[in-house]
């Protein structure tokens, strides 16, 4: 279920780009094949005092930038002002409620966070947390990466290497399961990726994987017995099991919890000290609308996705928009991999279908990034290559699914502008 919603707000976007790049009005953006498009608002605005905001500027991340109401913080300087007010008007109209962010290499060009509370009952900040989802792929990607840097594997290695009793691995490399060409089954597809379980158990089953009470042992067998969805570099699908074993070798290869990884080779360096992997209800935004997935066992009680574990890889990082900022930044400038690397991450393999690099993926000729998706946040981390201002980046989060499209409609605004 939740790959096919995901896969809808990433080919409806990219859809939306397009018509955008010819001038055009963006199409709307779908958040699942169900849902209402209404979108969610808040009774009462959430006003921000100068009391309330004055540790966000003294924090230096703001530091210099125009206190607006409504909890947004604008640069003064006169070139971007009509960015700044063309993406205002569409936060006010779409109904926008959640952490966003605009920046270039050099400085901040807005912060909003109307609405949206922290767990404090303060108005979200700039470090508020949120499940980044697929997001995280692109950490994963960088992680991987590393290790080919170091020696340690090659993009040309087979999955039987790290996986020996995986016969179909023979014939997948990591530069396949990279680019999502390898033809293997999202475990999100019950009935074909859970191949070793009895049909009239599978839905608790899957539901114990939400849970997170399947071991690594009991996902690799059922991998092994799955069917492949296609013969490896032929065609390409969306799969989250890629980046799950992706986050597997990391383990192998370096020694280390996934997790602990990342923290000491990608955290600790770009200096992301509110961004963690692995550790569940830790967020510090405020879920909402999740009745349909708790009933359902995708959250917890407080709207928090609970299978951090078996989404290592995937999904299960939790963070802020400064510290995505800080993780683009230093991604793009050399300081987590080469140029080198940087360019075969940002190799879009069948760019004539959906298109997809190193976790990374082109959101139009001159936008790539990734968006993320699950039962209680959405996020959009993009970074724009804009004529007047150079490299942009735009990071938002919602704590909503259903507010997914509003989230769309304010990034669509901003690369229309840029």
């Amino acid at each position: 279920m939740r790959k096919t919603v995901a896969m809808i707000l990433i080919l409806s976007m990219m859809l939306s780009l397009a018509a955008c790049k010819q001038g055009d009005a963006p199409a709307e953006t779908t958040t699942t094949a169900t849902e209402e498009t209404s979108l969610s608002t808040s009774e009462e605005e959430t006003t921000t005092t100068a009391e309330d905001t004055a540790s966000y500027c003294e924090s230096g991340f703001l530091k210099g930038l125009r206190i607006e109401e409504n909890n947004t913080f604008v640069n003064a300087d006169e070139k971007y002002s009509k960015l700044i007010n063309q993406v205002n008007e569409v936060v006010a109209q779409s109904g926008f409620e959640g952490s966003m962010l605009i920046a270039t290499d050099d400085e901040i060009i807005m912060f909003s966070g109307p609405k949206a509370l922290s767990v404090t009952g303060d108005p979200v900040d700039p470090y508020t947390t949120y499940d980044i989802a697929s997001c995280s792929k692109t950490i994963t990607a960088t992680a991987i990466f590393q290790l080919i840097e170091d020696g340690k594997i090659s993009l040309d290695d087979t999955l039987d290497k790290f996986f020996p009793k995986y016969e179909k691995g023979k014939d997948i490399t990591l530069y396949n399961v990279l680019h999502m060409t390898s033809g293997i089954v999202d475990y999100y597809d019950a009935r074909r990726f859970w191949a070793k379980v009895d049909g009239k158990d599978l839905d608790e089953y899957v539901r114990k994987s939400e849970r997170d009470e399947i071991s690594d042992e009991e996902f690799l067998d059922n991998l092994y017995a799955a069917p492949l969805n296609f013969t490896p570099g032929t065609s390409q699908d969306y799969s989250n099991t890629n980046y799950v074993l992706l986050a597997l070798i990391v383990e192998q290869v370096s020694g280390m919890r996934f997790c602990d990884y990342v923290k000491e080779n990608i955290f600790d360096v770009c200096g992301m000290e509110h961004t963690s992997s692995m550790v569940q209800g830790n967020e510090t935004c405020v879920p909402q609308s999740f009745d349909s997935e708790y009933e359902q066992g995708y959250v917890d009680e407080t709207g928090r996705y609970m299978a951090v574990n078996r989404e290592r890889g995937c999904g299960g990082i939790h963070t802020g928009v400064a510290d995505l900022l800080a993780f683009d930044k230093a991604l793009i400038g050399g300081k987590l991999v080469s140029k080198e690397s940087l360019d075969d991450m940002t190799t879009w393999s069948f760019t004539n279908k959906m298109g997809y690099g190193c976790g990374l993926f082109p959101y139009a000729d001159n936008a790539f990034g990734h968006s993320g998706y699950n039962a209680c946040c959405i996020t959009q981390n993009i970074i724009i290559d804009s004529k007047e201002f150079g490299r942009v980046y735009f990071i938002g989060s919602v704590s909503s699914t259903k507010l997914g499209e509003a989230l769309s409609q304010v990034y669509l605004q901003c690369l229309r502008t840029l």
